[in-house]
């Protein structure tokens, strides 16, 4: 029996949990056109803006941190700001690209960016009447530094619900709020904004950062703060994606680090309903090809799992995250040497601060031995031994 994909956000049927964000890949009708075609359950288009600066772009504005970590672990460091395009000719790209979504059962997501409450109301208005089924409110963007918009305005937890509040009353289709992380607590904004009435969260979005070229002495890019994500963020994603789920109880759409979709399946088990992907675009090797393998690992996983649908395993780890005084501090571990793997490198008597790792000899070959009494069982040597060759031992082991 196939396994089933769908998700149902706030009455509306997704044919797969997929969504791709708000960003580069959906900044016009054609680029949108190619994310329908990706096969994602949903896009979003770049955020519509009535404000100048956030549509003139920098050149160049994009580039990577730890390159030699890509395609691993890295950072995507830029400067790309909002929609090109003004709000009324945004509209006429929506207007398209919402016809071919109709073809491809595809559900077309806005996203907005105002400048003053008013402006949000009027944006709103023209990207709903575009046809859109559902909003995202843009409360996140790691860009604007000075002007009351993304993360300065997402901060303020009372003027994003007044934003809220007055979008909500002239629109009749859902909205999402896209948050920050930036200097916030997430959870205590998303409560702010679930009592004013919005019907779904993003989170979360990249932190305004700051690189330095130091031959040149200068900034990095266009000389000022830009946004700094990429696969390295997950962690932090499924932190907020997971004190969410159990503090809220609207739905989340996940976003920031994914790169696999051993990811999906991560934030899917925090507790999201839907997870976007853009970086795993814009920097992998497949471009919008990478939606497709998302979908046949997510369907492997599944098959291979028993779980025919989505929300059987929505949240299955929310339950086993311990309050901090629950925490098992009795149960001893220890560390145990692989012989045959170990090839004698002696790294790992760097990484052992109790003094129970020692070198002998046996034959030719010297490996690593591990005194069982003085090992405390912090898992360092084995997360790092780059042979694979140091386990855990004892009572219950999680690595």
């Amino acid at each position: 029996m196939a396994v089933d994909l769908t998700v149902n956000v706030c009455g509306i049927e997704f044919k797969n949990p997929i969504v791709i964000a708000s960003a580069t890949p959906t900044k016009d009708a054609k680029y949108m056109k190619k994310a329908v075609d990706s096969g994602a359950g949903a896009i979003i288009a770049k955020s519509i803006s009535s404000e100048e600066m956030m549509r003139k772009y920098v050149r160049p504005r994009f580039t990577i941190l730890y390159k030699k970590g890509w395609p691993y672990c890295f950072s995507n460091y830029s400067c790309e700001f909002l929609a090109t395009y003004t709000p009324e000719d945004w509209v006429n790209e929506l207007k398209e690209v919402k016809k071919y979504c109709e073809r491809n059962n595809t559900i077309l997501i806005g996203s907005v960016a105002g400048k003053d409450v008013d402006d949000w109301i009027k944006l709103s208005k023209m990207v709903m009447e575009a046809g859109v089924d559902m909003i995202e409110l843009n409360f996140g963007c790691p860009h604007p530094k000075g002007l009351k918009m993304g993360f300065e305005l997402g901060r303020d937890a009372k003027i994003c619900a007044e934003i809220v509040k007055s979008v909500k009353s002239i629109v009749n289709i859902p909205i999402f709020a896209k948050l920050t992380p930036e200097g916030v607590d997430v959870v205590e904004v998303a409560k702010e904004l679930e009592k004013a009435g919005v019907d779904g969260i993003t989170a979360i979005n990249r932190y305004p950062a700051l690189d330095i070229d130091i031959e040149s002495c200068r900034p990095l890019l266009h000389s000022t703060f830009a946004g700094v994500g990429g696969p390295w963020m997950l962690p932090i994603t499924l932190k907020w994606i997971a004190k969410l789920a159990m503090e809220i109880k609207i739905p989340i759409s996940a976003t920031n680090g994914i790169w696999t979709w051993q990811d999906i399946v991560k934030c899917i088990m925090c507790g999201a309903s839907t997870v976007q992907t853009c970086t795993a675009i814009m920097y992998g090797r497949f471009g919008y090809g990478i939606v497709k393998n998302f979908i046949d690992g997510l369907k492997e996983f599944m098959e291979r799992k028993g779980f025919n649908k989505i929300n059987e395993f929505k949240g299955i780890i929310l339950n086993q995250i311990l309050p901090f005084d629950k925490i098992d501090r009795d149960t001893k571990l220890w560390s145990v040497v692989n012989e045959e793997k170990c090839n004698g490198c002696r790294l790992c008597l760097n990484w052992c601060f109790y003094d129970a790792i020692t070198m002998r000899t046996i034959g030719k070959k010297e490996i690593a031995s591990i005194d069982k009494m003085k090992c405390d069982g912090c898992g360092l040597c084995v997360s790092l031994c780059p042979m694979n060759a140091i386990t855990m031992e004892g009572a219950r082991v999680y690595l």
